[in-house]
């Protein structure tokens, strides 16, 4: 089956019947604007996610733990079948859920296809999550990880000039908070951003957002739901490093981001990438024109998923080999 693409921001003439059906069987489940966050975590770990990508082959699959400034956090490393010898390049990853919901279980294959895709070394972290942790600690959980990735590359086996940084959702918006605190600490940057459908203007000001506001899996409702639990108060959201969209974002890596036809967050998506590319940040942009928001999470029964999970390793081997 065709997957349509294009550099734009916009959204085919339909749905992509398996997208569509993974957005009705959303729908059926109980909103998340009526649930408590542990509610929404037993229901994710409940259901599971019978279209999650395909395991991969790989060489290693382990647990480490990072020290971080807020306490041990949880992380797995994918290392792939490398044909040669020498440090390796690395991905460091943040897996979405707005920032309440999700863990690195829930994106095992996720990383693994990105290890593999990739040819890199992943390392999924187990951020802390809202709202017993809010967009601050948040952040510097993601800073401390990159960080301790960093200092710790010989060891890991991997090259520290060829590190990249990556994530989904929210875990994207946590890979541009990370890269603006790498450039106000004046720290080593990573080499690459992968930006999967990031969320970067909790002002939510976009057309997108009421475009796509119901039916679409990530709802209208759901994204005020995560932003009221992961923001301290209301006036966070009109801080660049939250809302990217406000930020200076000169001296920041090279780019990839993917965004959703028919996702409430296309529209910042693209405009992101766009204000990427106008301060002189080497960038492209795919949007997947016929999916919804989280589409690549669904791999294993949606084709588009698979193949933008081709893509981004296409992307990570030219930028890191």
């Amino acid at each position: 089956m065709s997957v349509f693409t294009s550099e734009n921001a916009e959204r085919a003439s339909a749905l992509h019947p398996m997208a569509e059906k993974v957005a009705q069987s959303s729908a059926r489940l109980k909103p998340l604007e009526q649930c408590t966050p542990e509610e929404a975590r037993a229901v994710r770990e409940e259901r599971g996610n019978p279209f999650a990508p395909v395991a991969c082959e790989l060489a290693e699959i382990s647990d480490v733990e990072i020290p971080s400034s807020g306490g041990k956090l949880a992380a797995r490393k994918y290392v792939p079948k490398f044909t040669d010898e020498g440090l390796k390049p690395a991905l460091v990853f943040f897996h979405g859920g707005g920032h309440v919901v999700g863990n690195v279980e829930q994106y095992d294959t996720f990383a693994q296809q990105l290890a593999f895709q990739g040819n890199c070394i992943v390392v999924s972290v187990e951020y802390r999550l809202a709202p017993e942790t809010k967009s601050r600690g948040i952040y510097q959980d993601g800073f401390d990880a990159l960080r301790w990735v960093f200092s710790s590359a010989e060891i890991l086996g991997i090259d520290s000039s060829r590190i990249a940084i990556g994530g989904d959702s929210a875990g994207a918006n946590l890979t541009i908070a990370v890269c603006l605190m790498c450039k106000e600490a004046n720290v080593d940057m990573p080499a690459f951003q992968l930006l999967i459908y990031p969320a970067t203007d909790y002002r939510m000001s976009y057309p997108s957002i009421d475009e796509f506001a119901e039916g679409y899996f990530l709802t209208k409702a759901g994204k005020k739901w995560f932003r009221n639990h992961f923001l301290e108060n209301d006036s966070r959201a009109e801080d660049p490093i939250v809302s990217a969209m406000l930020a200076d974002v000169s001296g920041l890596p090279e780019s990839f981001v993917i965004t959703a036809g028919f996702d409430p967050l296309r529209d910042e998506g693209k405009a992101f990438a766009d204000r990427l590319s106008e301060y002189g940040v080497q960038t492209r942009h795919v949007c997947y024109t016929d999916m919804i928001h989280g589409f690549v999470s669904f791999a294993g029964g949606i084709p588009a998923g698979m193949e933008a999970l081709e893509e981004m390793g296409r992307e990570l081997k030219k930028v890191l080999s």
